[in-house]
């Protein structure tokens, strides 16, 4: 299925002009490392910026793999890459949840990081799993242990986000220590590892020595810097797209420079606006559908894999506002090919962890990979001879081989997972159950009964030792 959002013309322009940012505006950093690395390979200095010439640009672009995968800790949970599936990941970063329980806001805690992860293990059509942030730990070390968590509770791929190059040692032994070695681990991926230098165009030293430590150690890197609409990038979607994609594409020639040929994905979230009678950064429709769409069009002009935070709205709680903004802000990005949908779980513009809202994203997500699949049109499906057979003799369509072949195909008609699709008076009889409710005895019903397998008590209790030493060093 092919869908574009604007013209070739106008995707041309918007390459010239992330061109022009990068050759001439550039980009700042309080990293010598960073720096010293950039002017040694092609880049030059500018008013006390690091600009890129179009040579250097060229040159890195074209050694960027158009398709990578990540596998999972058991080696049977493959996530593609470069491919247009759509990925379902879960929201990263939300430092509150809406209580299953009492319906009301309040801090994230490790227990929900546990939950949340074997939630979104079972959940089918939840690829990827993402950490919350819990605030009852250390937060000098709280990465190293989200990546344990992960690991811990679920056998999917995961992604993280990097903030310094501090934390990087321990959370490598994390990975080491699950994959079984080194080159274990960058067979596998086990995740992708994201760095969010800030906007505008602002590497700062903990997110650009963290990214040239993914690099080094041969793991996928995704870049996410998340600029907001009139307060950190221009209030025009285009001026957002064109600084954004400046900001994401220094991180993939870094990667091409040190690595040609590293596997890179690129993360943008444009269509954060700033909502100026409030001050609140809105994560809501239509601008964060359109920005995210259209950033991706933009992405895979160069070929470049690219995901965005589709699963996102301004609804505070999972009701009707969540579901249509979500289905929205995903489903115009799908179409133009994304590789990854994010921030799924996710209410209160990403704020606020939700576990009904997972469980509907879930459906969004499995609705969404069947549109983006297509329509089969073949002699068969076109089924001529079945409306000739019908038409012409004594059958139905109803008990025709032909619909019993392609019930039982699963490939024509959706399966909802929580969808009522039953009659009213079915509904009414069954207690007349608004989806969210629905969602909620889903939640509590996965949680009761999915269990993950475990590490083995070597590499759990090695994960222990981990954090600990973590947790001392990184004290603040």
């Amino acid at each position: 299925m092919k869908f574009q959002l604007v013209s070739e013309a106008e995707i041309n322009k918007l390459r010239e002009a992330t061109m022009n940012v990068l050759n001439n505006i550039g980009i700042a950093t309080t990293s010598d490392k960073f720096r010293s690395f950039l002017l040694d390979n092609g880049c030059k200095e500018k008013n006390g910026r690091i600009v890129f010439p179009q040579p250097v640009i060229d040159k890195a672009l074209k050694t960027v793999p158009k398709e990578w995968s990540i596998t999972g800790r058991n080696g049977d949970r493959v996530v593609e890459m470069g491919k247009n599936k759509a990925n379902a990941q879960v929201c990263i970063g939300m430092p509150s949840m809406m209580d299953l329980d009492t319906g009301k806001r309040r801090d994230a805690t490790l227990k929900d990081l546990e939950d949340f992860t074997r939630l979104s293990d079972a959940l089918e059509f939840i690829d990827i799993t993402a950490p919350i942030f819990p605030k009852d730990v250390p937060q000098e070390s709280l990465v190293t242990l989200e990546v344990a968590t992960l690991l811990r509770h679920s056998t999917k791929p995961f992604r993280i986000c990097l903030e310094s190059h501090d934390e990087w040692p321990y959370v490598y032994e994390v990975l080491v220590a699950v994959a079984g070695s080194e080159k274990e681990l960058k067979e596998k991926g086990l995740g992708y590892y994201e760095v969010s230098p800030l906007s505008p165009l602002d590497y700062g030293k903990g997110p650009a020595e963290a990214m040239m430590d993914v690099i080094e150690a041969g793991l996928p890197l995704g870049m996410d810097p998340a600029p907001v609409m009139g307060a950190t990038s221009p209030i025009t979607i285009a001026g957002t797209v064109v600084q954004h994609m400046a900001e994401l594409l220094v991180g993939v020639i870094t990667s091409q420079l040190m690595d040609p040929g590293h596997n890179v994905i690129v993360s943008p979230r444009s269509g954060g606006l700033m909502e100026m009678k409030t001050g609140v950064a809105l994560w809501a429709i239509p601008e964060m559908g359109l920005g995210g769409a259209l950033n991706i069009q933009l992405a895979k002009s160069w070929g470049l894999p690219a995901g965005c935070g589709c699963y996102t709205g301004a609804s505070k709680v999972a009701d009707a506002q969540s579901g249509y903004e979500h289905l929205y802000n995903a489903l115009i990005p799908a179409l133009l090919g994304v590789d990854v949908c994010g921030s799924a779980g996710s209410v209160d513009n990403a704020l606020i962890g939700s576990y009904e809202m997972l469980v509907i994203d879930n459906e969004l997500s499995s609705v969404i990979k069947w549109t983006i699949k297509g329509i089969n049109i073949n002699d068969d499906t076109i089924a001529l001879d079945v409306i000739e057979n019908v038409v012409n003799g004594d059958g139905n369509f109803l008990g025709h081989k032909h619909t019993r072949k392609h019930l039982r195909s699963g490939q024509e008609i959706w399966t909802p997972f929580i969808c009522q699709r039953a009659p009213y008076e079915t509904w009414e009889m069954e207690g007349m159950k608004r989806l969210e409710q629905v969602a909620k005895e889903k939640v509590k019903e996965i949680l009761a009964t999915h269990e993950v397998e475990p590490l083995s008590k070597e590499v759990d209790a090695e994960l222990d030792k981990i954090i600990k030493k973590a947790q001392e060093a990184l004290a603040g």
